[in-house]
């Protein structure tokens, strides 16, 4: 059976929007997935610790025949294997994997949350998300992600890329 997941991707290190890249190609050889939609990649300041570097963030929608614990463990894999070392909270790295829905699923685990806990107060997130799907309900609050990024508090910069590079 084939399921919707939508995944937040970031990096801070290196060659950023590479190991994003990179990162996708990765994910699209688990499970029988295959990438529904993209959207453009954004420079955003820290979120949480300030003292780093600025990152590229972006929202991918994948279907993949994997459930979230397997996917987890795979994301964890795919970090790894492109260099993340770190798992300071909040901290620098070189690419950060995230589920961020998956199907209209509400999941709570000592490994993960399922939505993801913090997309409300995230715009790095919630605007790559809303670029490819402003439709779409949060399974808990019932918002659109349109209407979660309207009234979310974040004050941080989140600027497309292609706003900042020729």
């Amino acid at each position: 059976m084939q399921h919707s997941v939508f995944i937040g991707l970031g990096s801070n290190q290196g060659e950023k929007i590479k190991n994003c890249e990179q990162a996708i190609e990765e994910i699209l050889k688990l499970g029988g997935g295959f990438l529904l939609s993209r959207s453009s990649w954004y420079y955003s300041e820290p979120w949480g610790k300030e003292d780093q570097d600025w990152f590229i963030n972006g929202v991918i929608q994948i279907m993949t025949e994997l459930c979230p614990d397997e996917l987890l463990t795979k994301f964890k894999e795919i970090e790894k294997r492109l260099g993340r070392t770190n798992r300071e909270k909040w901290g620098p790295r070189v690419i950060d994997i995230d589920i961020l829905f998956y199907d209209d699923l509400s999941l709570e685990s000592p490994d993960m949350k399922i939505p993801h806990p913090r997309i409300l107060e995230r715009n790095f997130v919630l605007i790559p998300f809303a670029e490819i799907a402003p439709q779409c309900v949060h399974p808990v609050f019932k918002k659109t992600i349109k209407e979660l990024l309207d009234t979310s508090p974040d004050q941080k910069k989140v600027v497309k890329v292609s706003e900042v590079l020729p």
